[in-house]
């Protein structure tokens, strides 16, 4: 019974965990771009600032989505260590 406590304690931190992970990159918005030429020239320079923030976004958002893979990565090697000591422990109760 102690077990099953110890075990049900490490899922729901675990779960926080994930939780606390996922959903933290946002992906920009695209800028809206015009279709007409007299529209682009009207608003060249807003464009062009547009552009570049979405750019400099992305960019961003790719570094903050490596940043959650190694840290997810890091996660799931320590989960895999606990899962196998939890393994052994239920591998020594059986015998």
């Amino acid at each position: 019974m102690a077990l099953l406590k110890q075990t049900w304690a490490v899922m729901v931190v675990l779960s926080w965990g994930s939780a606390a992970i996922a959903g933290t990159c946002l992906p920009p918005a695209p800028p809206w771009m015009p279709n007409t030429a007299s529209d682009v020239q009207a608003y060249a320079d807003l464009l062009r600032r547009d552009a570049e923030t979405y750019f400099a976004d992305v960019e961003r958002y790719f570094r903050c989505l490596d940043q959650e893979r190694r840290e997810v990565f890091e996660q799931a090697r320590a989960v895999s260590g606990d899962y196998a000591r939890v393994l052994g422990i239920l591998d020594g109760v059986r015998k």
